[in-house]
């Protein structure tokens, strides 16, 4: 099973690496949940990280209703990392409680042939279904969800309900207080290929390199 970690500092990519992991997921501001990184940080990530650098395009805090000058931007983002060697993208916008098709598909249209995950935004949609569909339609890879939970391991049997439901037409990656000591709940979930986690287990921005590791272990 891969472990995709949320990194939010060269040293969390500097782990990841000696960890040998095959996906990261490059942010900023753990305390928000994530927003975009900048060039500075993107370049010295790729200069530590050779494999796969999914990069959060995410332009502010809140909420996920953003506006056509923020969906520019964020297209704006999109080509600026693309240009720079990102991987893929890690981007969700809503629109009263549903998937804003729209501005996804601008967004998609961007990244190119490039993967897009949609992130946890999609655990705000009053229809889970339709909303999944709606990636699905758009061509994301795959959904970032904690199962419209709090936490991933509370939202583990609506997980395991989508995965046997869309698992073979989006990839499903669960996401959102997972940890060593609770990963087993998701990793007996039959099909499930990949779990995401930041791995940190202090009050600093930095990833547990033993946690890391705990959790390879755990979810191996």
């Amino acid at each position: 099973m891969l472990l995709e970690l949320a990194v939010f500092h060269p040293a969390s990519v500097e782990i990841a690496r000696k960890c040998g992991l095959e996906r990261i997921e490059l942010c900023r501001d753990y305390a928000s949940g994530g927003l975009s990184p900048d060039m500075a940080l993107f370049a010295e990530s790729r200069r530590i990280f050779s494999a796969s650098i999914f990069v959060m395009i995410r332009p502010r805090t809140g909420d996920f209703f953003y506006s056509e000058a923020e969906l520019l931007q964020m297209r704006e983002l999109i080509r600026l990392y693309d240009d720079a060697g990102a991987d893929g993208f890690v981007l969700g916008c809503m629109k009263e409680n549903t998937v804003d098709v729209r501005g996804l598909e601008m967004l998609m249209n961007a990244a190119g042939n490039k993967p897009v995950t949609f992130h946890r935004a999609i655990d705000e949609a009053a229809d889970y279904d339709s909303a999944i569909e709606a990636l699905i339609a758009c061509g994301c890879s795959r959904v970032l969800t904690s199962g419209k939970a709090d936490t991933a391991i509370e939202g583990a049997d609506i997980i395991s309900r989508i995965l046997k439901k869309y698992g073979t037409r989006i990839g499903i990656l669960p996401g959102g207080g997972i940890r060593s000591h609770n990963a087993g709940i998701l990793s007996a979930i039959p099909g499930l290929s990949e779990i995401h986690s930041a791995c940190i287990t202090g009050d600093v921005e930095t990833a547990d390199k033993e946690e890391v590791l705990r959790l390879m272990a755990a979810i191996a």
